[in-house]
């Protein structure tokens, strides 16, 4: 592993790159990136260097570039041929100011204190020290990992591992660059919010996530590049793991029914579960709800929403998760929408097959409010207080009011209402004969020949049924300034007794 310039220069802070004189004003910044081996010292008498394998950082005193003189840029030039990576030279030394570094490939560093042989081995030992905790640490990390390989854990306990053994953050990202795992929060000596100059290192995964590691301190890069090429490796296996044991069939229908339910525990618990079912727990997901239709139909309908999921069964029709792509918005487009009910047009080939679509929500949060709204208009779809056989919970067109009622569902003055508007209408009606024709009246606009056709029975026998409504609920319905208010409360005790059956 080695240690660039750039590193020595976070791990000594002594050092710092020399700034171009004004002989040289076009001079382009130095590499910093060339590596380090050891410090030497540069002589004033011939031979001015000392042997070198390369990668040397070479300090000049002022006896020395007092000594060469016009020679120095010989000496420069020497390094750069030999394969030093910098010159050190004491701040204030202006006869440097005629050498070009980068012509030679040397970079030029300056020290603050006098040079001495004090100064080569106070850097020396900062090389040495740093390859000998980058050697603590990879040890240590390699047996970390080889356990961790052997228990099979995940994600979560890696980034764990290497925060515990480096005292770097990590973090994996999906492709959306939202944390798959991380240990951000509470890294040994690292700030809460990973401000001023640390910066992160990132490299892509085989699965297509991304490694990041930091926010890190400068003197923490060395150990950061040191360390990623196998805390990839680490996280690509875990992944490949995590993947291979990843539930299926109907064991993975069960548990995302408890997302659903929302029964998988707490927030972060039920993140989790959503990660290991390989749900993005911060994608917009629709639930469904689909009658008369088998599985490969319902992908392909449902399919060019997003990703989709099965989730069991509800009264034998078919749960399914829709996980919606990134970058299209809280909803769903209308031509989306609209290909949606053309495929479901195209592909359903029984007269009583229905789909129910919830809203779309935002995040897990919002989940098992989806499968409310998706099970609330299946019921209607079921019990036919719901005629549309595709419904969209937030389409006005397919609900109606009976979306702003499903709001109230649960007040007091709902309830209040219904009881109000229809007086005995619920409770002496038990077989709902009465209220489907006071509902058929109503919506053929009062007229008695077109809700007893719609109803196939005499207009006496409507004519009857219509007296002994009136008499339950406490007035006559012929009277046209009821109809709203009687109307409404039927769609009222409709959403009413789907919710109730819904949460049952």
């Amino acid at each position: 592993m080695d240690i660039t310039l750039d590193d020595l220069l976070a791990l000594e802070p002594r050092l710092t790159v020399r700034s171009k004189g004004e002989a040289l004003p076009e001079t382009p910044a130095p590499r910093l990136d060339a590596p380090t081996s050891w410090a030497v010292s540069a002589r004033a008498t011939s031979p001015y260097l000392p042997s070198m394998r390369g990668g040397e950082i070479v300090l000049v005193p002022p006896r020395v570039t007092a000594a060469l003189a016009d020679e120095l840029c010989d000496l420069v030039r020497e390094a750069g041929l030999r394969g030093a990576s910098a010159l050190v030279f004491t701040r204030g030394d202006t006869r440097v100011d005629r050498c070009p570094s980068l012509s030679a490939g040397v970079a030029f560093l300056e020290w603050p204190e006098r040079l001495n042989g004090d100064t080569e081995a106070a850097i020396n030992r900062t090389l040495t020290e740093c390859r000998g905790s980058l050697y603590q640490i990879g040890s240590n990390l390699e047996r970390q990992l080889t356990d961790f390989a052997a228990s099979r854990a995940g994600l979560d306990a890696l980034v764990r591992v290497v925060t515990t053994v480096s005292g770097i953050p990590v973090e994996i990202q999906d492709a959306h660059s939202h944390p798959i795992a991380t240990s951000r929060a509470g890294a040994p000596g690292q700030p809460a919010n990973g401000g001023g100059d640390q910066g992160e290192m990132r490299v892509a995964l085989a699965s297509g996530a991304t490694l990041v590691l930091g926010p890190m301190r400068p003197e923490q890069r060395v150990i950061g590049r040191f360390l990623i090429g196998r805390i990839a490796a680490a996280a690509d296996a875990a992944m490949r793991r995590e993947e291979a044991h990843r539930p299926r069939g109907a064991r993975r229908a069960e548990l995302l029914e408890a997302l659903l339910a929302g029964g998988a525990g707490s927030a972060s618990e039920r993140r989790v579960a959503a990660l290991g079912l390989g749900l993005d727990p911060d994608s917009t997901f629709s639930v469904a709800i689909l009658n008369g239709m088998n599985e490969a139909s319902a992908r392909a309908v449902l399919g060019g929403l997003g990703d989709v999921h099965p989730a069991g069964d509800v009264e034998r029709d078919g749960l399914w998760v829709v996980e919606h792509p990134r970058g299209t918005g809280e909803r769903p487009s209308s031509a989306a929408l609209a290909e949606l009910r053309r495929r479901w047009n195209s592909a359903q080939g029984d007269d009583a097959a229905t789909l129910a679509l919830s809203a779309p929500s935002l995040g897990l949060a919002r989940l098992h409010e989806a499968s409310e709204e998706a099970r609330f208009i299946a019921t209607l779809q079921r019990e036919g207080a719901l005629r549309r056989r595709i419904a969209f919970f937030d389409s006005f067109a397919d609900l109606g009011s009976m979306r702003l009622l499903y709001q109230l569902r649960d007040s007091r003055e709902l309830r209040q209402f219904v009881h109000d508007a229809l007086g005995a209408l619920e409770a002496g009606d038990q077989r709902g004969t009465l209220r489907e024709t006071v509902r058929a009246f109503l919506e053929s606009a009062g007229s008695h020949g077109e809700a007893a056709s719609r109803l196939g029975i005499h207009r006496n026998t409507l004519a009857y049924r219509l007296r002994r409504a009136g008499e339950l609920i406490g007035h006559d319905v012929d009277e046209p300034e009821s109809w709203l208010t009687l109307h409404l409360a039927l769609r009222a005790l409709d959403v009413l007794e789907a919710s109730s059956d819904t949460r049952d």
